[in-house]
């Protein structure tokens, strides 16, 4: 089984893939790294980290393709056998087309409608050196794409979870969701 992780930066993807992890003891990747290589080795094809809105669009065909081989690496004997993919490029479109493929797969996909600059100066190593506004603008950006995103999810019928209110409680309700398919 993939399990698949979704939503924009500083919402608790990694932190769910963490749990996944440590308590299944199953392996898995952030995203970031096949962002990274792609902007390295193939920069031709435009993908490139940040916040902009063509990244995950640019750059499904590359994780659709690094879900396959995750998934044909699987051992299909083993119920228990299973990959993790997390980050800000897995959409509720690029699980369908991996699910059309007909790849063992699921998904949940994480917002947080309710992020503050606050919240993100939490983790000051992401926007080090960033000023005031910066910080007001990146999480103004999440809690719009976290919105879309909940609406993309309730029109494609995949699980998304706002962690704006009761983070712990999200993140484990988010766990339960993966393990349920």
């Amino acid at each position: 089984m993939i399990y698949l992780i979704g939503g924009p930066p500083r919402v608790g993807k990694s932190t769910l893939a963490w749990m996944l992890l440590d308590r299944e003891g199953l392996p898995g990747c952030p995203t970031d790294a096949l962002v990274s290589m792609l902007q390295r080795a193939a920069p031709e094809h435009g993908v490139r980290h940040g916040t902009h809105p063509d990244k995950a669009v640019l750059a499904q065909p590359f994780l659709i393709e690094f879900i396959r081989a995750a998934a044909e690496a699987l051992d299909d004997t083993d119920p228990q056998d299973g990959y993790v993919v997390e980050g800000d490029i897995v959409t509720p479109a690029a699980a369908a087309a991996a699910a059309g493929l007909g790849i063992p797969l699921t998904s949940v996909f994480l917002g947080n409608t309710k992020l503050t600059p606050e919240h993100l100066r939490a983790s000051p190593d992401w926007l080090e050196g960033a000023d005031d506004t910066t910080y007001r603008e990146i999480a103004g950006w999440v809690r719009e794409r976290s919105t879309a995103l909940r609406e993309a999810c309730a029109a494609g019928g995949h699980v998304y979870v706002d962690l704006g209110t009761g983070y712990t409680q999200g993140i484990e309700r988010a766990y339960s969701a993966l393990l349920a398919s």
